[in-house]
């Protein structure tokens, strides 16, 4: 794809780059802020953020973001010279769904003031080239002058990224020299201007601003044109064994009022910037150590904790803050690939129960900022976004009911019984609307549907987009508002099974005891019906049923283990079907527990999407279901498996994806997979 003149970019966001600096001083060289360095220091280049993006719209070049940033950035390719000291980017994921603004939109270099020329940076001694959980790191050393010169980046908030830059004297001469920051070809079309004491930066076709500045204290000199910037920040006097700091904010808005709160944040960090640098380190160690305390002790080894980091670092990288219509902060599917840059309702839950183990705020949050999308009815939406330039929110259908599940799941470390009290009606009216628009027959067992009464977004409200049980599947009309498949789905009335015990456990909490015995009261109703609607005693597996033909569809599919997940499978229908699970012709594959079974003749397992591949949230609700029959040893040996053979899982800077090959290990589909990383979270801590 060309260079594109984005019209809608940055649509509503304000970009704000300043500069400041500090004086000289003679302290060492970043000692004590290393000193706090505990877990995240042991966990370097973990994912290849390493990369020089060849067009707006280059997916190829992965990033780093943070505290819920809208924006991240890259470390140049290792066998680059050219961006020296600089960090690439940055990659805004706005409603372009994510492009870069420049290869490198602040180029750092290095100008002998005496000689009047900038220095050669190629050549310099690399000691370090590394990204780590909460930063960017360079530092490379010069022999003429003799400096060392450590560049980092981190997240100042979830508007704000700052660069810091470190350079140490360690010759015998005193130095003049400049620090200078200038800008690359923007992959839009932008024009640099003077604004006040700075630099304004202006998007073709919309109302996007932005500056450059520089501490008023500080010697400085702007160039500006219409095609580039540069701005120098001085140091004539840099004395031996003297440190000199300077430092470059980029902040990204929506608004002019948020780019105005910024500001006493930009100056909290350069008053306090080592201890701000500390509270960083100090709040990502607290982050990974307070999962590496719940992994399971069979997954306590360097390399397990690598794959527990790249997990953490996806999830991550996905989440974004509250912006426009989101009114809660939220995770991507993957802020890599273009059509995911929104909120997905059963995503929202699954990530949830994981991002609890580490952060709990955070998980009720992404819990919230579906469930503000709730309509009249109860229905929540399919998916939401940011803003609808690109893409109207999808109402079409929702999504299976998961989200008592995450809510009980996140209650469970937080003990905010304000959460439960909060979620508890929301929760019910959605369980209600299942049964109000999603039970055709009235018979008190639901179909997936839509409410344009379209085939396609019933198959999508089932999350198995193409699954083959759906293949021969029709719409019936509810007379209400839109209509259902032709069939009774197991997974979804295991999954409703499953709402009524979380939901008796949640009113049990709030001290509502006549509500939790109706729940349990419901869910031993409805036990022995699904039971009876959908187990085969001939097949001994789960199916679904059509209400065409009165009779199973008899597809081995991973719906049917949902049962053991929900726990209402009775013990001998479980040991039934645990040959059927572990049968390495249908689902004990090289990568276990693909989505459709390796026997069946529709078996696609490369990019088959929901035909065959491996998604690692059914493949935990297999060995989940394992584990409430007390089948632990076959649990614990699968998840094994999956994890040992996952391509680029263990000892690899490969990203986590979509869905894996059951029978090589292939990754597929999108790089970056937020409900893959946070199903691996939870299969390899305690329960």
């Amino acid at each position: 794809m060309q260079f594109l003149n984005h019209r809608f970019l940055l649509a509503g966001i304000v970009l704000l780059l300043a500069i400041s600096i500090t004086g000289c001083g003679n302290r060492s060289f970043g000692v004590d802020i290393e000193k706090t360095l505990q877990v995240t220091s042991d966990f370097s280049n973990i994912l290849n953020l390493h990369g020089i993006p060849d067009s707006s719209t280059d997916r190829s070049v992965f990033i780093f973001s943070d505290l819920g940033a809208w924006h991240g950035y890259s470390l140049p390719a290792k066998d680059n010279t050219n961006y020296r000291g600089s960090f690439v980017g940055p990659y805004i994921m706005t409603q372009d769904n994510g492009i870069w603004l420049s290869k490198c939109l602040s180029k750092f270099e290095l100008r002998d003031l005496e000689k009047n020329i900038v220095l050669d940076l190629k050549n310099a001694e690399i000691i370090e080239s590394n990204s780590y959980p909460n930063k960017l790191r360079q530092i490379f050393k010069l022999n003429k002058p003799n400096i060392k010169v450590k560049v980092e980046l981190v997240f100042a908030s979830n508007r704000t990224a700052i660069t810091q830059v470190e350079m140490i004297n360690l010759g015998t001469t005193e130095l003049n020299l400049a620090v200078r920051w200038s800008s690359e070809n923007l992959f839009t079309t932008a024009s640099f201007g003077s604004h006040e004491k700075g630099v304004k930066i202006e998007f073709e076709g919309n109302e996007n601003v932005g500056w450059v500045s520089t501490d008023k204290k500080s010697e400085h000199q702007y160039r500006i044109t219409p095609e580039e910037y540069s701005l120098e920040i001085y140091n004539p006097f840099f004395k031996p064994n003297d440190t000199f700091q300077s430092y470059l904010s980029h902040t990204f808005c929506f608004s002019e009022e948020e780019r105005i709160s910024e500001l006493p944040i930009l100056s909290n960090f350069y008053k306090n910037s080592e201890n701000q640098i500390k509270a960083n380190n100090h709040r990502w160690d607290q982050k990974i150590s307070k999962i590496f305390e719940n992994l399971r002790p069979e997954f306590n080894s360097n390399s397990h904790r690598q794959v527990v980091v790249k997990c953490l670092l996806t999830l991550n990288n996905n989440w974004k803050s509250a912006a426009g219509a989101l009114k809660h902060d939220g995770l991507f599917p993957s802020y890599n690939y273009e059509w995911f840059n929104g909120f997905w309702s059963w995503d929202s839950w699954k990530h949830a129960v994981a991002i609890a183990k580490y952060d709990t705020d955070l998980a009720q949050e992404q819990i919230r900022t579906m469930y503000h999308f709730q309509d009249e009815m109860g229905m929540i939406a399919d998916c939401v976004y940011r803003d609808n330039v690109i893409e109207e929110n999808n109402w079409r259908d929702t999504k299976p009911p998961l989200s008592a599940w995450a809510v009980w799941e996140v209650y469970q470390r937080s003990k905010d019984k304000e959460f439960l009290k909060e979620m508890f009606p929301k929760i019910e009216q959605y369980h209600n609307w299942w049964y109000e628009y999603r039970d055709i027959n009235s018979n008190g067992l639901c179909e997936y549907g839509s409410t344009d009464n379209s085939l396609k977004a019933a198959k999508w409200e089932s999350g198995m987009d193409n699954a083959v049980r759906f293949d021969d599947i029709k719409m019936i009309d509810n007379g209400k508002k839109g209509g259902s498949m032709n069939c009774e789905s197991v997974d979804l009335n295991s999954y409703l099974y499953a709402e009524k015990k979380y939901l008796a456990k949640i009113t049990g909490v709030l001290g509502m005891q006549e509500k939790a015995k109706d729940y349990l009261a419901e869910a031993s109703k409805l036990q022995p019906m699904i039971i009876e609607r959908f187990y085969s005693e001939e097949k001994k597996w789960f199916f679904d049923f059509s209400l065409e033909s009165n009779n199973h569809i008899e597809i081995y599919g991973s719906e049917g283990w949902i049962p053991l997940w929900a726990n209402l499978a009775s013990k001998e229908q479980a040991q039934a079907m645990k040959s059927t699970l572990l049968d390495p012709a249908k689902f004990a594959t090289h990568v276990p527990f693909p989505t459709l079974a390796a026997d069946h003749p529709k078996f696609t397992p490369k990019n088959g999407y929901w035909r065959g591949p491996v998604w690692l949230d059914q493949a935990y609700f297999a060995i989940q279901g394992l584990r409430n029959y007390n089948y632990e040893k076959e649990a614990m040996e699968y998840t094994n498996q999956l994890i040992n053979n996952l391509e680029g899982l263990k000892d690899s800077d490969l990203p986590i994806r979509e869905n894996y090959h059951p029978l090589t290990g292939e990754g597929l589909e999108s790089n970056h997979f937020s409900w893959s990383a946070a199903h691996l979270i939870m299969l390899m801590t305690d329960q």
